[in-house]
């Protein structure tokens, strides 16, 4: 009867870990300028809207090939085109995780992964925040270190256009605090970027309650009033 009970354990057990697969690959590009090539376990795979998404990948390690098409000139003369590697590499997904690769403008590749949770939007494509409007914990925001990783890369962006282009991708893949939020609007110098930045992130920010601390980032009376109305609205 033991040996029974033990074995339907283990059998129920397999069954949960089946049903809790969910992992996931993304790879995306900061830049729309930027026309990558996909290689993942020798399969060409393409991108739209400058990233993919791969659901339920098997879990272990996955060759990633990541490639762009450049011509080849000599002499003034168009000799073709040749591909330049980016990223080569072997990628472990892990059961349960959504493993993400974003390769910026300047062709350096970030890393990152995070727990898929069923209480948050890693786990669907629909946001699922708390009672009080914002995310139900604080572990799933960007760490100190990838934030500064982050900001050392939009500063490089010359044009503001850009940055917000930048900021924008990054957002809808990471969540943040108001602080962080409030230091990537300090990153422009218009003041209508900086707002624009407080809206796009807010409903990616953890800790909402202080999103009263982005105030300090604007200028105008009018903006801060906009911002204000914005959040009521989105309530």
């Amino acid at each position: 009867m033991k040996k029974i009970f033990t074995l339907l354990l283990s059998s129920l057990f397999s069954l949960s870990l089946l049903a809790y697969d969910g992992s996931r690959l993304s790879i995306s590009t900061t830049t729309s300028s930027t026309d990558l090539k996909i290689e993942i376990d020798g399969r060409k795979v393409s991108m739209q809207d400058n990233s993919i998404t791969l659901s339920n990948i098997a879990e272990g390690s996955h060759q990633v090939r990541i490639y762009r098409e450049k011509k080849k000139t000599g002499f003034g003369i168009n000799l073709g085109k040749r591909q330049e590697i980016i990223y080569a590499a072997a990628v472990f997904v892990k059961r349960g995780f959504h493993t993400d690769i974003t390769v910026n403008r300047f062709g350096k590749v970030f890393i990152d992964e995070r727990r898929i949770d069923s209480n948050d939007e890693w786990y669907s494509e629909d946001d699922n925040y708390g009672d009080n409007g914002g995310w139900d914990t604080y572990g799933s925001v960007m760490s100190t270190r990838d934030f500064e990783l982050v900001k050392e890369q939009i500063r490089k962006e010359w044009f503001e256009k850009n940055r917000l282009t930048s900021v924008k991708v990054i957002t809808d893949k990471n969540n943040f605090t108001a602080q962080q939020v409030k230091e990537m609007m300090l990153l422009f110098t218009f003041e209508e970027n900086r707002l624009e930045v407080a809206k796009y992130a807010y409903r990616k920010t953890a800790d909402k309650q202080n999103y009263y601390q982005l105030n300090d980032a604007l200028t105008f009376s009018n903006s801060k009033d906009d911002l204000a109305r914005f959040i009521r609205e989105s309530r």
